[in-house]
């Protein structure tokens, strides 16, 4: 997609030493990762001519408009500065005064937020960009939907998918021709659209119109939605169905959890409950199994080597990296004498990783390393903060992201700045693979957080989302309510995929952690206040 839009413009490794510069030849002994690009992200920012630029962004692993933007300064090559330029321009910029720049631009969401005049105008500009006028036509018209629902699919999903959620639901709620959503329902963006219709609670002639269809092309996740949609349409037959179907294409133990889970909440009377607590996974439903039947949890163990140390850098990104090549595909036998070798205080992270991995994740290991990083907490927080960084990077400290989130908190480097800049210290990313300091970074954005949010299931959101994520989710979703099914429903139903399987994970990750702490809490109470705002949150609470 990068590269298409920039044509339209026209044309292990050594131990890092923590602050030090990044030069090509580093570059060049690190191995091809997400890591590496990294680095190669940071180089651009340095002082360096447009040969070097050049060298290293042909090393790349992949390409992101975060490493475009960075690299369009310094290189000569021609294409790049304009398609970086384009690419940014905002609504109240647009017709750019080159149709190319404005082809890079234009997306059906900058689209939806220009006025009558302005897109008729981009419309005249574009006219020798056919895929585009399809859809800005369509846009355009007085009657959007009406003739949407006539343009082939790739136009369909293109507007829909993209257009905005103030403009879907002022344009496009209305029920969708049955043999449409056949057709639909046969392509793989279909599921985006189903997820857009079910999570929007403004959008609800569409979610009707979605009632009784075919389930058998649809992927597990987007068959569960409709079971979502059934159930808040009160359909509770129906959403059997789905959830029967989505049990049977769920592939990971945590999605035939989530679906026994339902089964149980729609047909008690089933055996559903104690089919739940067979589960060898240990998450949020199973844990709600095991207290409802009184059953004994999966096994957790929690490790610990005192003053123990081994022989590694545990701030080395290549150095984990090449932990994780050397265990793909492994056999159990080989894990545990490998893992053995990260039995240390400071690698206990790393032990659990390999251990958990050798029991095919039927030992569910939860540690508690860097102790000295929770000084001064309570439990409650302390078991915030493990349950966070469990989550986030499995405790591995040297965890760099697709998106460059750094450290055992993964913290992004804009935000690294803006924390630096609270505490009053230099800025310098390579502190983050320091988890004593990385932690302490998390502490400080987290009491930012809980100005906002005090649920844990609320601060995990916004600590993976942000916090404007979660006042909107909170605000203008219409979720966690006092109607059936609260608030199990509602925790389906956030919009943003990674959030909501995170939110959910974290909320069982801090269950676990408050035992082991020596202040269990139950399930039940843990969610029994999300639907109480005066509890919860100060955005519902005015």
């Amino acid at each position: 997609m990068l590269l298409r839009r920039i044509a339209i413009a026209g044309a292990l490794a050594p131990m890092l030493l923590l602050s030090s510069e990044i030069t090509l030849e580093r570059i060049g002994k690190m191995p091809r990762s997400y890591a590496k690009d990294f680095f190669i992200w940071r180089f651009f920012d340095q002082n360096i001519t447009a040969k070097e630029a050049d060298a290293a962004f042909y090393q790349l692993r992949s390409v992101n408009w975060k490493l475009i933007h960075r690299y369009a300064k310094k290189t000569k090559k021609p294409g790049f500065a304009m398609a970086d330029r384009c690419y940014r321009l905002g609504p109240d910029k647009l017709p750019a005064k080159e149709a190319a720049c404005s082809a890079i631009a234009i997306t059906p969401y900058r689209f939806s937020k220009l006025s009558s005049e302005k897109q008729f105008r981009l419309i005249g500009q574009l006219s020798d960009y056919p895929k585009l006028l399809r859809w800005m036509d369509i846009m355009a018209d007085e009657e959007p939907f009406f003739q949407l629902v006539k343009s082939d699919s790739d136009t369909f999903f293109e507007v829909f998918n993209r257009c905005g959620r103030d403009w879907r639901k002022k344009h496009l709620d209305h029920p969708l021709p049955p043999k449409l959503v056949e057709r639909l329902s046969k392509e793989k963006k279909f599921a985006q659209s189903v997820k857009l219709i079910v999570t929007d609670n403004d959008l609800g002639k569409l979610q009707k119109s979605l009632l009784g269809i075919d389930s058998k092309p649809l992927d597990h996740q987007t068959t569960f939605f409709l079971a979502m949609n059934a159930l808040r349409h009160d359909h509770p037959k129906l959403a059997k169905i789905y959830l029967a179907d989505a049990y049977k294409k769920a592939w990971f133990r945590f999605d035939k959890d989530k679906v026994l889970f339902w089964l149980a909440q729609i047909d008690p009377g089933k055996s559903w409950l104690e089919d739940l607590s067979k589960s060898f996974d240990l998450n949020i439903y199973t844990l709600y199994a095991h207290e409802k039947l009184g059953t004994r949890w999966p096994r957790v163990v929690s490790p610990s080597f005192g003053e123990k140390r081994c022989r590694y850098d545990i701030t080395d990104p290549f150095a984990w990296l090449e932990i994780l090549k050397t265990i793909r595909g492994k056999k159990e036998n080989f894990l545990i004498d490998y893992g053995k070798r990260f039995a240390c205080d400071k690698t206990v992270g790393h032990y659990a990783f390999i251990m958990e991995r050798a029991s095919r994740y039927r030992t569910h290991y939860f540690p508690i390393p860097y102790e000295e990083a929770y000084e001064g907490l309570s439990v409650d927080d302390k078991a915030l903060v493990l349950a966070l960084a469990r989550q986030e990077s499995r405790f591995i400290p040297s965890s760099i992201s697709p998106s460059y989130a750094l450290g055992m908190m993964q913290i992004m480097p804009f935000l690294v700045k803006a924390l630096a800049k609270e505490r009053k210290e230099s800025f310098d990313l390579d502190r983050m693979f320091d988890p004593e300091t990385n932690v302490a970074y998390a502490r400080t954005h987290l009491k930012y957080l809980k100005r906002s949010v005090w649920h844990p299931l609320f601060i995990a959101y916004a600590y993976n989302g942000g916090i404007g994520f979660t006042k909107r989710l909170l605000t203008t979703r219409g979720l966690f309510t006092k109607d059936a099914y609260e608030p199990w429903l509602s925790m389906e139903l956030v919009y943003y995929d990674e959030s909501r399987r995170y939110g959910k994970k974290v909320l069982a990750n801090y269950i676990v952690y408050k035992k082991l702490l020596g202040d269990p809490i139950s399930v039940s109470s843990a969610v029994e206040n999300l639907t109480e705002p005066n509890r919860t949150d100060r955005f519902r609470n005015r």
